[in-house]
């Protein structure tokens, strides 16, 4: 595999990584797990971890009680 290719991926992944993180982090609360359950979901099963994430545990604002 060529090297640029590769660096551009991990790049990609990194920044995924770091997107889905960064809502957990400042999300109120999610859905099903814990936020430190979905972190390692994401971590984990990339990509496919933090696509469930998005669309099954996150709670969205709808969806919020805010008090």
């Amino acid at each position: 595999m060529d090297l640029k290719i590769l660096i551009l991926v991990i790049v990609i992944l990194v920044g995924y990584l770091g997107f889905l993180l960064n809502d957990l982090i400042h999300i109120p609360a999610t859905k099903n797990f814990s936020k430190w359950t979905w972190g390692l979901i994401c971590c984990i099963a990339i990509p496919l971890g933090g696509i469930v994430y998005y669309f099954w545990g996150r709670v969205s604002d709808e969806e919020h009680d805010y008090e």
